[in-house]
């Protein structure tokens, strides 16, 4: 059953990027992610009343520190998008935001697993495989501009690792009540990121269902994660690692990104390579 549930986590991270990017290409990363929050927290707040769950003013509080990254981490992912594909970025993200939890709980005492090294290198082999070398593709509507979608998945990984490395402290009894405080940080710090921009709030006409749609999407992806994790937590990791081939497929299906078949190669490995290192 934590298969299902991880397949399902992966199914809406990825399709959440189906309605995401519309507001990205028309309205930019910020617009998006303010819009994606705003709804998120509606749904983490939802799953309180599903998902077992013990308040803590502790936990609530690492899951407000930790949606600084979070924050951060949805907008150099919607950012990467705007300027290049899923299929530079997500890989990328999902590598970066594994492996650095990954770190800090080896630091905090966590014995380091054959395994976990092991996916660590194959995350590695396969982002090289996906960002080295020719990545023309005459199909595509979207070029890959590998350069600048790297730059933008860097800093996404970077943030999203942090946020993640934060909740490793908090109780396993808070069910989603970091999530809920890390969507009420994330959704603050892109607010105040937007109107320092000038931009507004909200999407456009037109592109509101869009951004409702996405941001429920969001929010139940972390709802199915916590439910995995109830019922077989290796099941969950794993299935949920495969959400870089969603966000992949989609981007090609919808958008039109390039995509080759050396860059298949480097999204299957990479993400055999980030199921391996989360669960080692």
């Amino acid at each position: 059953m934590g298969i299902v549930w991880g397949l399902l986590t992966a199914c809406a991270i990825g399709f959440a990027d189906l309605f995401a990017r519309r507001i990205v290409h028309t309205s930019g990363a910020l617009v998006a992610g303010v819009s994606l929050q705003a709804v998120a927290i509606v749904t983490s707040l939802a799953a309180v009343l599903v998902v077992p769950s013990t308040f803590a003013w502790a936990d609530l509080g690492l899951g407000l520190a930790s949606g600084i990254g979070m924050g951060i981490g949805m907008w150099g992912y919607l950012g990467g998008l705007e300027r290049s594909t899923a299929t530079v970025c997500a890989p990328i993200v999902a590598t970066i935001s594994t492996v650095i939890p990954y770190l800090y709980a080896v630091a905090r005492g966590a014995s380091v697993s054959g395994l976990g090294v092991m996916g660590a290198l194959l995350a590695v082999a396969g982002l090289i495989v996906i960002t080295v070398g020719r990545t023309r593709d005459d199909s595509a509507r979207r070029p890959a501009n590998v350069r600048v979608g790297v730059r933008w998945a860097v800093i996404s990984g970077c943030g999203y690792g942090f946020g993640l490395s934060i909740v490793l402290d908090a109780s396993d009894a808070s069910g989603s009540w970091p999530a809920f405080g890390q969507r009420i940080t994330a959704f603050a710090l892109i607010a105040v990121a937007c109107r320092s921009a000038k931009l507004d709030l909200v999407p456009p006409i037109g592109f509101r269902t869009a951004a409702i749609i996405a941001g429920i999407i969001t929010g139940l992806s972390t709802v199915f994660y916590l439910f995995g994790l109830e019922v077989d937590a290796t099941g969950t990791v794993i299935a949920a690692s495969v959400f870089p081939a969603i966000s992949v497929l989609v981007g090609r299906v919808w958008y039109g990104d390039a995509l080759t078949p050396r860059q298949v190669g480097g999204v299957a490995i990479v993400v055999a390579g980030v199921a391996a290192l989360a669960i080692g």
